[in-house]
């Protein structure tokens, strides 16, 4: 009798050592996705017990306006935004989001810049995931990602999201998982070859000045548009480059710290890359 009290209790240990681990990413800490995409299972065998409203969304914005997007360009980079929402107050969040290419489930593993905090990009089973380093206390979850290239067709985001209470078990938390289907335009030209330029912009992060260098094949009539994160314009100004090397400067001391977004675009085609001000 002695002997099987120790070794529930070894047991039992052991799960929850595996539980609390997981809270630092199913695929980080387990080494396998839950978001109930194709061949994987989900957060919820695991997870349950809970009721707090819990609903999940996953969206894609265009960098430079922020505007949301249901159909991806080829090698054009988006931000992401995972959000949670409940109707009432869970004692935390985590979340896991994978992008896969519905021909034959490939993973598209181009994820960057996780701008929040508790987050991290793990990889399990040959795929790459988007997913919390910790139990958050956020619920909107914020990357980049960029999408592949023409003729891959339809990208689908597998997710999970997952209301907690904290009590250092699986008990008593809510799991949602859902997918997003992303179709892709019939734009096939990145808007640096249509443009005709390369971009760079620099410092980055930067405190008072920003530098657009910008190598053309020619005289080309551009406009600078700069955004907050907020999708607001901040600075709209016309240049006009010539063939080789160009560099304009912007003042932006007075900017608010926070993400920003600057555009460079000919009417008909754009770029845009993200910078940091201090």
């Amino acid at each position: 009798m002695k002997s099987r009290i120790i070794y529930t209790f070894f047991g039992l240990a052991f799960l929850a050592i595996i539980t609390m681990s997981n809270s630092s990413g199913r695929a980080n800490a387990g080494g396998s996705g839950g978001t109930g995409a194709p061949g994987e299972a989900t957060c919820a065998s695991c997870h349950s017990g809970g009721n707090f409203g819990t609903s999940v969304d996953v969206k894609l914005f265009d960098l430079s306006t922020l505007a949301e997007i249901m159909e991806y360009i080829p090698g054009t980079t988006y931000a992401v935004e995972l959000t949670i929402s409940t109707s009432a107050a869970p004692g935390g969040f985590g979340f896991q989001v994978t992008a896969l290419q519905d021909t034959d489930n490939a993973s598209i593993s181009t994820w960057a810049n996780n701008t929040t905090s508790n987050t991290q990009f793990s990889n399990a089973g040959g795929r790459q995931y988007f997913e919390q380093s910790a139990t958050a206390s956020d619920n909107k979850f914020n990357a980049e990602w960029t999408a592949p290239v023409s003729g891959t067709g339809n990208v689908t985001f597998y997710y999970a999201g997952n209301a907690v209470n904290a009590n250092g078990s699986t008990s008593g938390d809510e799991v949602v998982v859902g997918a997003t289907s992303f179709t892709e335009s019939t734009v096939s030209t990145s808007g640096l070859e249509n443009l005709g330029i390369s971009l760079d912009i620099f410092p980055n992060p930067t405190v008072e000045n920003l530098t657009l260098m910008l190598n053309a094949d020619g005289s080309k009539d551009l406009m600078v548009n700069i955004y907050n994160q907020n999708g607001q314009s901040v600075l709209s100004e016309n240049i006009v480059t010539q063939n080789g090397e160009n560099r304009f400067n912007f003042e932006v001391a007075n900017y608010a710290t926070g993400v920003y977004f600057v555009e460079v675009t000919d009417g008909q085609f754009r770029t845009a890359k993200r910078f940091l001000k201090k």
